[in-house]
């Protein structure tokens, strides 16, 4: 694929350069936010070689694929000469855009530990397993799971990937200081020290916990050092800027934090994971069926990055996160609907689509299939969603929960906590096949071809 081409026919399309305030790019769509949209032929786009379909919302999104997403952007940043932190003067965000800004720079960081954690633990299961069998002791210096890793010659390879784990998660408070300090327009490393100070070990002396608040918490005071920030800008003369006002931000603010934030932060963040889980509890198997449901309406709209934070809040305090085994049983749903089309459809076009989105469905990402396969069809996008459903229920009826979160279909494995691998194949069985029925069963009757 001439990634340069496309670039260059985007850029045609769309009323020329200058039109152009933002791009950047998700796993799978190029987000650009136009200066005047009426210039912009979403139909023509959308016709190109290699666009799998266009989501229209806070900006506009071109779907193209994993991996192709970056290397169109990247294109389009040359072509245009512009980079990808760009920012639209014009251009007001929502709460929840906002909110995307600060999570996703940190998923592919969040994935990548996630992978390496979920090698880990089954590796370590593995050595567990041998410990049980074997009657493995400790020793002075290694541990009995230890001991078996050693003697497999992959102890240094497990504690590397714990390393590489732990990496992200034990610091992503200062992570997410640090992005949220870029979307406020404030120094970043200030908001990664406001993040620091969320993990600090001596917060127990100020009668606080480590974390206590949560990311939320973080946000918030990022946000008022922001505003701190700028206030002190005002007073403080040029001469003594650069020495006074970081200083004076970041004891403002931290105190504030310290006093405040991280109180109320904390007990928010409390009451919202207690609430989600208690909601969970209540709905059981039928609140399984409704989020996996709703879930691929959720992707058609970009409103999926909403629930990052939720997650990343459930893994930071919980240690897993039992909504994300949820919903990537949406991606069952797809593969299994979008099989049935390949099966039904006689459209060359069509099959051909099919037979490159749904193996990148079924390995990871479900918009291919989604855009390409499922939604063109017109019913099969609800069929997929029903089925999805039924995957969901099975999630909540066996208590399947992830460790982290990431990609979805079988790359999802890896993160599956306390080593529940079976039950979330079982699930997403259950999930495909109901939404391949369903599909299929509709299909037949509404003679589609």
């Amino acid at each position: 694929m001439d990634y340069k081409l496309i670039a260059k026919e985007i850029i045609n399309l769309s009323g020329g350069s200058d039109n152009f305030n933002h791009v950047t790019n998700c796993m799978t769509r190029v987000r650009i936010n136009y200066k005047d949209l009426s210039k912009v032929n979403l139909e023509e786009i959308k016709n190109l070689t290699g666009v799998q379909g266009i989501n229209q919302a806070e900006s506009t999104q071109i779907i193209v694929g994993p991996g192709k997403s970056e290397k169109i952007r990247a294109e389009l940043e040359n072509i245009l000469n512009i980079s990808v932190d760009t920012d639209s003067p014009t251009e007001k965000q929502g709460f929840l855009k906002t909110l995307s800004n600060i999570f996703v720079p940190a998923l592919p960081a969040i994935i990548a530990s996630g992978v390496s954690m979920g090698v880990n633990n089954i590796i370590k299961g593995m050595a567990d397993a041998k410990v049980i069998n074997d009657g493995i002791q400790a020793t002075e210096v290694l541990s009995a799971q230890q001991v078996a890793l050693d003697g497999w010659k992959i102890l240094e390879f497990s504690t590397f990937l714990s390393i590489v784990g732990n990496a992200t998660f034990a610091f992503l408070a200062i992570y997410i200081g640090i992005t949220a300090a870029r979307v406020f327009k404030t120094d970043m490393i200030l908001g990664g020290i406001l993040g620091a100070i969320t993990i600090a070990g001596e917060l127990s002396v100020l009668g606080l916990q480590s974390g206590q608040g949560g990311l939320f918490g973080v946000i918030f005071g990022v946000f008022l050092l922001a505003k701190i920030q700028k206030l002190l800008r005002k007073f403080i003369p040029d001469i003594l800027d650069v020495v006074l006002t970081p200083t004076f931000t970041i004891l403002i603010t931290g105190g504030l934090y310290l006093i405040a934030i991280m109180p109320i932060a904390g007990f928010l963040s409390d009451l919202l994971i207690d609430g989600i889980m208690w909601i969970l509890d209540v709905s059981g198997i039928l609140g399984g069926f409704v989020l996996s449901a709703v879930f691929p309406s959720l992707i058609a709209t970009g409103l999926h990055h909403g629930l990052a934070p939720i997650h990343m809040e459930l893994l930071n305090t919980t240690g897993t996160t039992p909504i994300f085994t949820v919903q990537v049983m949406s991606n069952a749903g797809l593969v299994g609907a979008g099989l049935a089309i390949l099966l039904l459809s006689k459209d060359p076009k069509v099959k051909e689509i099919a037979k490159g989105a749904i193996p990148t469905t079924f390995l990871a990402v479900g918009e291919p299939t989604m855009y390409g396969v499922v939604i063109p069809s017109g019913f099969g996008f609800i069929t997929a969603s029903i089925g999805a459903g039924f995957g969901g229920m099975m999630i909540r009826l066996l208590d399947v929960q992830a460790s982290a979160i990431g990609a979805a279909g079988m790359s999802a494995l890896p993160l599956i906590a306390n080593g529940a691998y079976i039950n979330y194949l079982l699930s997403y069985a259950v999930g495909l096949i109901a939404a391949f029925i369903l599909t299929y069963g509709v299909g037949k009757a509404k003679k589609y071809h």
